[in-house]
């Protein structure tokens, strides 16, 4: 158990002007509708529940004469999936925007059939849940928790495999438990993080975003603009580094070292992860996610389905680079773009990320993706001994690996570098006029203290592995005990006043015990919750 005590994290509390208030969706859909297409779309993320027979199917072509379909199925099935392989995200942006442009739910699922049986088994789950998402009829309808459809990218293959032993002993109906196999031991410095690292929740959050914002998303085909996208990238990457090293603080480590220098041998990291898809009459594997022995360097990329060379990433990192410090950037006709306050660290986003937002994909390359290729494939660049590609590979399993924290570490400091060039907040923008913070207070089992734990969590394999019975994996998170905040204000106006209040923590003291500067704090800082109020009298407690 651990103690967030106020003598070593301090809350941070704003409170800002609100010109808007939440609005209600106005979408309805029918309850029952929404229910026939949830149990018509589960099956196809192999999610084993009870599906009733569906209505008759119309006369449809069959699935090699779906013109639209048509040039599908480069990758080949058995393949891992890659979430940052320009390739692979190229032909799930085909299917993806097929599958949107569907006429009607049952032509989207006659589609959808058609092309489980043509594309990667990976490729697909990751098209069809961007199409779900973003289609207008399927509002309402959920995606399967991710970790309880492909359990495989959780949990450690020594599990599941005990899993399917003990389940072929079973000799009744009652759920069977296993218990999560350990990863690593102490003497890596770095396991002592592995219950962040590998937490499922944070791995599944890490694939969602990326579902939500798919790095080939264009507006003008699916005519839906994603809203400050490169700067979203920025700010989600850059609170999961502020609590990664906020992590590493409190059991007395030294923060993320950025990885700067591509020529380094890099730590090592073993993931336990085996990868396979389940055919209801023959389950397969498709293969380990490789190790990374220590002392490894990068070397250039040259496989079928992946090209990058270090050379490259250097070139791009260097052009960002100068992009950040003269705030400016050169689109694609040479033109220069300035990077203002208000819009350029979305532009610096779409550039870093790249997206298909990139003003000049050309120049300034491709550099967090093949970066993540590069590393994954370190241990097997050519090919030549037909591994699989680690964990870096794919969103889902990226944040499991200590080096994703050296690399985000760099990307946040590119950004970093160009808000040193922005001019510095003024009073003015900061303050609220008449709105008083008198106190800030945590009510928990001791007032500013609050208590964190590990606690016991089970997901489910059934849903996905081929299992006579309900087999559980027990495995343990961090948790928080209950706690409220108090916070009491002074509305000096007698007016009523619209507020936005956002509460962040932070640390206060380095890996030597001094005291951080705000400046560098700052970077630390971790947005607990934000939440609109109205101040309405001369005292308010929030």
């Amino acid at each position: 158990m651990r103690n967030i005590k106020a003598s070593s994290k301090t809350l941070y509390v704003t409170v800002y002007r609100s010109s808007f208030l939440s609005k209600e969706s106005t979408t309805e859909v029918a309850m029952s509708t929404v229910h026939e297409k949830q149990l018509r779309i589960l099956p196809f993320f192999k999610y084993r529940v009870p599906v009733p027979e569906p209505p008759p199917k119309p006369e449809q072509d069959s699935p090699a004469e779906d013109l639209r379909l048509q040039g599908l199925g480069r990758l080949p099935k058995g393949v891992l999936f890659s979430g940052f392989n320009i390739v692979h995200l190229n032909e799930a942006r085909e299917l993806y925007e097929t599958l949107y442009e569907a006429r009607d739910f049952e032509d989207f699922v006659l589609l959808a059939e058609q092309a489980r049986s043509i594309v990667n088994e990976g490729l697909f789950v990751y098209a069809l849940s961007v199409a779900i998402m973003h289609r207008d009829d399927l509002i309402g309808v959920k995606l399967p928790p991710y970790e309880e459809a492909r359990p495989d990218l959780f949990i450690p293959a020594e599990t599941i495999f005990q899993a399917i032993k003990e389940d072929r002993k079973r000799k009744d109906d009652k759920t069977i438990i296993v218990n999560a196999f350990e990863t690593g031991s102490n003497l890596d410095p770095e396991y002592r993080l592995a219950f962040f690292r590998e937490d499922i929740g944070i791995n599944v959050h890490h694939y969602h975003w990326h579902v939500v914002y798919p790095i080939t998303w264009r507006p003008d085909v699916m005519g839906k603009i994603k809203d400050r996208k490169g700067e979203l990238f920025y700010y989600m990457h850059q609170q999961m580094m502020a609590r990664y090293d906020c992590e590493r603080l409190a059991l007395e480590l030294q923060r993320v070292i950025p990885l700067q220098d591509f020529a380094e041998k890099l730590g090592g990291y073993a993931p336990h992860l085996t990868s396979f898809f389940e055919d209801p009459d023959e389950p397969r594997m498709t293969g380990d996610y490789a190790s990374r022995p220590v002392g490894l360097g990068l070397l250039d990329v040259n496989r079928s389905d992946a090209t990058v060379q270090v050379e490259e990433l250097e070139r791009w990192k260097d052009r960002i680079m100068q992009a950040a410090h003269l705030g400016a950037v050169l689109d694609k006709n040479g033109r220069v773009v300035p990077l203002t306050v208000e819009t350029g660290i979305d532009v610096l986003g779409a550039l870093i990320e790249a997206s298909y937002e990139s003003v000049n994909s050309t120049y300034y390359g491709n550099f967090h993706n093949k970066a993540h290729n590069v590393i994954s494939l370190v241990h097997d660049p050519d090919g030549r001994y037909k591994q699989n590609p680690g964990v870096m590979n794919d969103t889902a399993t990226a944040m499991r690996d200590p080096i994703f924290y050296r690399l985000h570490r760099y990307v946040d400091h590119m950004f970093t570098e160009y808000k040193k060039t922005l001019p510095s907040y003024e009073q003015k923008d900061l303050e609220f006029p008449g709105i008083i913070v008198e106190s800030v207070d945590v009510k928990a089992k001791a007032t500013n203290v609050l208590n964190t734990f590990m606690r016991e969590e089970y997901i489910e394999l059934s849903h996905r592995i081929p299992l006579k019975g309900s087999v559980q994996v027990k495995y343990q998170r961090v948790d928080h005990e209950p706690f409220s905040y108090e916070i009491k204000c002074e509305n000096k106006t007698q007016d009523q006043r619209q507020v936005m209040v956002r509460i962040y923590l932070a640390p206060v003291y380095n890996e030597l015990g001094q005291k951080i500067p705000v400046n560098e704090q700052r970077r630390f800082f971790m947005e607990l919750d934000k939440f609109q109020v109205t101040c309405t009298y001369e005292f308010e407690n929030i």
